[in-house]
């Protein structure tokens, strides 16, 4: 499959890498120069899903698209809360994955931060489900985080922002978008974020969102 995938979509206009296994992938990701990463849940050593939440850990800018079995929505929905751009259920046409891949790449030029705090705040929320995640995020920071002067970047003040932090930039960027998808309109924004209008005004009146 992975083959197969390589020349289809290269065919359609794109210029792919391929890795056999999960951290494989992440060091090819290390070396940047990526738009988007197509990742399969089930891998020889990592899952898709921990792979989804260390890509979007390091660059939130490239959109991740995981491919799932059939009758695995449960798995696609937590690709999704994990930070995943778009998912796309096997058996599948070459052409759905590249028009999903083009898709996911011109949406990830609009918003660049917002996968990345919310793939943070879920980890910081459930930490007991991402064990493997900080595992491997520890060991990539201490591999790439010194700088010339042997300071890591968490001394330097770079670190993972605080929790609360976080959760803020996440629901600013959160109502933002969800003004922009309205035109404005308080209302049909309230409405889209589940909440009554009163209490949305109340939450951009909090944020300081105007």
């Amino acid at each position: 499959m992975r083959h197969a995938l390589v020349k289809g979509l290269e065919r359609a206009g794109f210029v792919c890498a391929a890795a056999e296994t999960g951290r494989g992938g992440v060091e090819q990701f290390v070396a940047g120069g990526f738009d988007a990463v197509l990742t399969d849940v089930k891998l020889p050593d990592l899952s898709g899903l921990d792979i989804t939440a260390i890509l979007i850990e390091m660059d939130a800018a490239v959109p991740v698209v995981v491919m799932t079995g059939y009758g695995t929505m449960e798995i696609a929905l937590e690709a999704m809360r994990r930070g995943a751009k778009d998912y796309i259920q096997k058996p599948f046409a070459i052409e759905d994955v590249s028009r999903i891949l083009a898709r996911a790449i011109e949406e990830s030029r609009l918003s660049r931060e917002h996968r990345r705090l919310r793939a943070l705040v879920e980890r910081k929320l459930s930490p007991e489900g991402f064990e493997e995640v900080e595992a491997e995020l520890a060991q990539l920071r201490e591999g790439h985080a010194s700088n010339g002067n042997g300071q890591t970047q968490e001394e330097n003040g770079a670190g993972p922002l605080p929790l609360r932090e976080a959760q803020r930039k996440f629901e600013v960027q959160y109502v933002q978008e969800l003004l922009v998808q309205t035109g404005g309109n308080v209302a049909a924004a309230a409405r889209l974020a589940g909440i009554s209008r009163p209490n949305f005004h109340k939450k951009l009146k909090t944020l300081g969102v105007d």
